[in-house]
């Protein structure tokens, strides 16, 4: 090999090198990372990918109508998550009152079982009783970290607009009924 071609090889490897650099990188699951940090509080649960830090993907909550009524069912669908494996879901209104949970048999995890919570999931609460305008949050709840164990809830609030029914809208009611003696009538006649 001669000079010029042994400098062409070194030029094309180290431009490969440097393409090779620049590629986006792609978070990587581990199956021993839900082994070494958090299979000590999740026993029995199997393991997931939708627990960690990396693969829940952007979190969103969209309620199931524009507006209510007072009392009535609100229905909100919980989305995210890029990969498969069980989570914990939580619904709270505008007090931060949690109204509803979706999880595990136990309250985390799927307990090994059939049937566990995974995105999407739907979560129901009841609109207020006063008409207005109320700020509700549903929540993903799992690791928020890169490592450890550390927990915690990713939320996303939505507005449950609650509108008082129309007033009920009733016929005027009809005018009374006249009553003429005859004699009345024949005079109204001419007669």
């Amino acid at each position: 090999m001669n000079c010029r071609t042994h400098l062409r090889f070194v030029i094309a490897c180290l431009s490969l090198a440097l393409v090779l650099l620049m590629l986006p990188r792609v978070a990587t699951a581990y199956p021993t990372l839900f082994s070494s940090r958090c299979a000590s509080c999740h026993t029995d649960d199997t393991t997931t990918c939708n627990g960690c830090h990396h693969h829940r993907g952007a979190v969103n909550a969209v309620p199931d109508k524009s507006s209510y009524q007072p009392g009535e069912a609100v229905v909100v669908t919980l989305t995210g998550g890029s990969q498969s494996g069980w989570i914990r879901g939580l619904l709270y209104d505008a007090q931060n009152t949690e109204l509803d949970r979706k999880s595990g048999p136990t309250g985390t995890g799927d307990d090994s079982q059939g049937g566990a919570v995974t995105f999407p999931v739907t979560l129901n609460g009841t609109a207020p009783a006063t008409a207005g305008s109320y700020t509700w949050r549903a929540a993903w709840y799992g690791n928020t970290a890169n490592s450890g164990s550390a927990h915690g809830e990713v939320s996303r609030t939505f507005t449950v607009l609650v509108v008082e029914p129309p007033a009920d809208v009733t016929d005027p009611p009809a005018p009374p009924v006249r009553r003429h003696s005859w004699g009345r009538v024949k005079a109204l006649y001419g007669e």
